[in-house]
């Protein structure tokens, strides 16, 4: 079935692939580096590993390939689609422990530095279904990309960090802030899961063409079959070492964590074991532990509830929660927020009955066929969970409903679904093959202090970033990996002749500076050991056509050393550190106010503390 495929990646590597062939490059990266953790994806991996296991199995044609962004070259690789599809049956089908896995998956993985660096070409799709927040570099290969005729469509699975940010922690709340403006600046098209997601994003990030911003809804076929005896036994041994019998307990599924509301469930259940002591059913919470999970589960052991009637298996398989869905009484998802609910969608693919919460997101998924309550407030969840606990003709009535009316999609169709979607748009927010403006009396930081407010235009300096030495941006600053980094911009002709200020750190350990703008050498320190803000005049040199409203320049910075931190004993860090960026500011020759509140700032120290 991969064969077509196989084709197009055997002329990727070998630079046979026509260069008037379009592809559509789906993005793996995040799903490939999440297997190193473990080999039971929810949530966006989820999504990422069955589009991919249905292009590979369903879709796969001449005009697809797989690609994986290597974070330490900060370059696409094409990806065997046979090692691929290795990898994620591989995963599905494992059944040892998580140390096993761990050498399972380093055994595959070892064979991702030999395929072919291959980026994608003018006319290409990059289509990224993922988490690339963390992705050192991206959004600045991501725009070298654009810059060379290529479209790339992001999906956005939700924008709760923003909307919700006590349900995260602090730094990727500001790595999703950052993220959505990228996706704003860059994105062709942007695909989000739900009406609801949609309706967040464009209240949120406010983008210039709201029509390329669509919605293909996740409700596919998503419970897997019983497909042995083998998994009946497995399961039947999970329920039966919990003392649990079948008919006999309710599902809910999700990471454990604040936002997931597992701490109502714990007080319903609570106060069900006193109030039905012969029919209170066992709670099976299955999912990962989270971000600040220890309140649930201290919670449920100081009530006396944990391994008596409430159960925290961790994440199992496909299969095995198939089992589950299968065999409880019905299911529920009390979650505060969601982009989508997939635990809905797998609950009415098994054909039972779901109690909800009632986000805009959680009705969607529901499509009518769930029962949804008030997620805050105890009594609501309670009421509902008794009316069907004594009510056993009404959830057959409702399973009856379910099994006759719901109707969800493939995956195969949500695949075709998304490159309908890239065929249908002729083009999106453009980046243009010029390099960015820089405005002057405008003070630019490489770090992300806080999440954004405002993603017109924010004062972000990873814009100006070119190449492949840039490290993920930190609060401070953003470090380069390499001996050379470059920095790219436009100045208004107008404004000529202009000062540049540029704070740097050099690695630790001190090292040489050299700077050279389009080419020419202009300044040069030796043995800076600490912060150093660089002025640079800057000038027309003549190479730039008088009829142009702008003058580029690059600006090139050299250190004579890089400092391997796996050799300082004393610091977890195992990166190579080059020139440590801080903050840029430019002012033409009449901004002499400017100039002197920006001194003032440096000498309060209010620079370094707002």
């Amino acid at each position: 079935m991969i064969e077509p495929a196989m084709r197009v990646y055997e002329q990727e590597r070998t630079g046979s692939r026509p260069r008037t062939e379009s592809c559509l490059c789906f993005e793996v990266s995040d799903l490939i580096y999440y297997y190193k953790s473990g080999n039971t994806p929810t949530g966006i991996q989820r999504v990422q590993q069955e589009l991919a296991s249905q292009y590979l199995q369903r879709l796969a044609n001449d005009n697809i390939l797989f690609v994986v962004y290597d974070s330490n070259l900060q370059r696409w690789r094409t990806v065997s689609p046979q090692w691929l599809q290795t990898l994620i049956s591989t995963a599905r089908a494992f059944r040892g422990s998580a140390m096993q896995w761990q050498e399972e998956y380093k055994r595959l993985a070892e064979k991702l530095s030999t395929f072919p660096m291959s980026q994608p070409e003018r006319g290409d799709w990059l289509v990224n279904v993922g988490a690339s927040w963390s992705m050192p570099s991206y959004f600045i290969q991501i725009r070298q990309l654009k810059r060379r005729g290529v479209k790339c469509a992001f999906f956005v699975h939700d924008c709760i960090p923003l909307l919700h940010p006590a349900y995260f922690e602090y730094n990727h709340t500001i790595e999703h802030s950052y993220w959505l403006y990228q996706v704003r600046e860059t994105a062709d098209l942007v695909i989000c899961n739900s009406e609801a997601t949609r309706a967040d994003y464009l209240e949120l990030v406010k983008p210039d063409n709201v029509d390329n911003v669509r919605v293909a809804r996740l409700d596919a076929s998503w419970a897997a079959e019983i497909a042995s005896p083998e998994i009946e036994a497995l399961g039947s041994d999970l329920l039966a070492e919990r003392g649990v019998f079948d008919d006999d307990f309710v599902l809910c599924v999700g990471t454990i964590e604040p936002r997931k509301n597992h701490i109502t469930l714990i007080h319903v259940w609570d106060r069900l074991r006193n109030t039905h002591p012969g029919n209170c059913p066992k709670l099976l919470c299955v999912g990962r532990i989270g971000w600040k999970s220890d309140a649930v589960i201290s919670q449920a052991r100081a009530l006396g509830l944990n391994e008596s009637y409430v159960f925290f298996t961790g994440p199992l398989s496909d299969e095995i929660l198939s089992f589950l869905y299968k065999k409880c009484l019905f299911s529920m998802y009390l979650s505060y927020y969601e982009g989508w609910g997939l635990p809905i969608t797998e609950s009415l693919n098994a054909g039972k009955l779901c109690i909800a919460g009632s986000s805009a997101a959680l009705k969607e998924a529901g499509a009518g066929h769930v029962i949804h309550v008030d997620e805050r407030s105890e009594t609501s969840v309670y009421d509902a969970v008794t009316k069907l606990l004594g009510n056993e003709l009404s959830r057959a009535s409702a399973e009856r409903k379910i099994r006759d009316s719901y109707r969800p999609r493939s995956w195969g169709d949500i695949g075709t679904e998304l490159r309908e979607l890239c065929s249908a748009v002729a083009g999106g927010k453009s980046v243009p093959a010029a390099l960015p403006v820089l405005d002057l009396n405008k003070l630019y930081r490489f770090g992300r202090l806080q999440p954004l407010v405002s993603f017109d235009s924010p004062a972000a300096a990873e814009i100006f970033c070119v190449g492949q030495s840039w490290h993920q941006p930190e609060s401070w600053g953003s470090w380069t990996s390499r001996e050379t980094a470059e920095l790219g911009f436009r100045i208004e002709r107008s404004a000529l002749p202009a000062t540049l200020l540029l704070a740097v750190i050099p690695p630790p350990g001190g090292a040489n500076i050299s700077l050279s703008v389009n080419g020419k050498q202009v300044r040069a320190f030796g043995n800076i050991a600490a912060r150093k803000i660089v002025r640079l005049f800057l000038r027309e040199d003549g190479g730039e056509s008088a009829a142009s409203q702008y003058v580029p320049f690059r600006l090139r910075t050299s250190v004579n050393r890089v400092q391997n931190m796996q050799e300082v004993t004393t610091s977890p860090d195992d990166r190579s550190l080059g020139l440590g960026f801080l903050f840029m500011i430019g002012f033409d020759g009449n901004a002499v106010l400017d100039r002197l509140e920006f001194l003032e700032r440096i000498i309060t120290g209010d620079l370094d503390s707002d």
